[in-house]
């Protein structure tokens, strides 16, 4: 359910007003706070609440709902709380037992709060490395995709300045190899990776920095020697502004905005978050909790339904845990 102070409760009510089919999806989350979401937004919704998975119904049309009860009804709506972060690390950790159980084939998130973790005392930089850790996974990474694209990032959720120091040839080379083996695993041969520069231009020859030389060009040659079609490094805004006509199976971008920004500027409120290197298939929305806009009645489904369609065809791929 992600933050129950967010706009996930509202848009996972809009989202499964109708039933998809495509999908049995059960909601981890809290009943209540859910039934006060629908009154508001989907009216005619119904619910089946369940305390086990065998409890589900999915004959009847209604939303199956894994109540854990964990919400207080004198929650703020629109603020992050410890008590938020908490209810979602609670969910999350109950979607991954699951999904490690073989009792659900993936996971879709909805938006959590980074300072409702840390509230909470649960002091990750976002789902990503949360789910790395309760998974007991090394080596992760986010994809962003959307309308043919599909970018991972080299870093994350960190401020612009520890970017520089990040970016080494063992990190970028580690990324394209989880870019390279998840592009595999979901049915394409010998994909074919673009890798971005940090600096612009590339550095220009060294004048406005050397990561291109130092650690972006060896991790793309150890890359090539373990036999993956990886090209670059390329200048983030050439690369972007000519993908089409020159398409990649991905591109591995440096830092957030530099590959957040293309995807969601083409596929708009469609985008879907993948987290590549677990032993689960996770999805999730392209979006954070929007605070500024919960329980307003705004918020679109758009990406949450696509983050469910696909979580139902990758499990038709060999990410399925075996």
């Amino acid at each position: 359910m992600g933050d129950p102070a967010g706009i996930g409760p509202e848009v996972i009510v809009k989202g499964l007003a109708t039933a998809p089919d495509h999908c049995r999806p059960i909601v981890i989350g809290d009943a209540a706070h859910l039934r006060r979401a629908a009154e508001k937004f989907s009216p005619a919704l119904s619910f089946n609440v369940m305390q086990t998975l065998p409890e589900a119904n999915f004959a009847n049309g209604a939303l199956n709902v894994l109540d854990l009860a964990n919400v207080s009804q004198q929650l703020t709506l629109g603020q992050a709380s410890a008590a938020g972060g908490q209810a979602s690390v609670a969910y999350i950790k109950k979607a991954v037992d699951l999904a490690l159980a073989h009792e659900v084939h993936a996971i879709t998130t909805a938006p959590i709060s980074k300072a409702g973790l840390h509230l909470a005392g649960h002091c990750y930089p976002g789902h990503t490395e949360l789910l790395a850790d309760l998974t007991g996974t090394s080596e992760v990474a986010l994809m962003l995709t959307g309308e043919g694209l599909r970018v991972v990032l080299a870093t994350t959720h960190v401020a612009l300045t520890e970017v520089k120091a990040l970016i080494t040839r063992d990190r970028v080379a580690r990324i394209i190899r989880l870019t390279h083996r998840w592009l595999t695993q979901v049915g394409l041969e010998n994909p074919t990776i673009a890798v971005t520069g940090l600096n612009p231009h590339c550095g220009e020859g060294g004048i406005f920095g050397d990561e291109e030389k130092s650690a972006i060009q060896p991790a793309i040659e150890l890359s090539r020697q373990a036999g993956m079609a990886v090209s670059g490094p390329f200048p983030a805004d050439a690369l972007f502004g000519r993908i089409r006509s020159h398409p990649y199976d991905a591109v591995v971008a440096m830092y957030h905005d530099q590959g957040m920004i293309p995807v969601k500027m083409a596929a708009m409120d469609r985008a879907v978050n993948i987290t590549l290197g677990l032993p689960i298939i996770r999805t999730s929305v392209d979006h954070g909790t929007a605070y500024d806009i919960a329980g307003k009645g705004v918020a679109s489904p758009e990406s949450l339904l696509a983050a469910l369609k696909m979580a139902s065809t990758l499990t038709q791929s060999s990410l399925v845990p075996q």
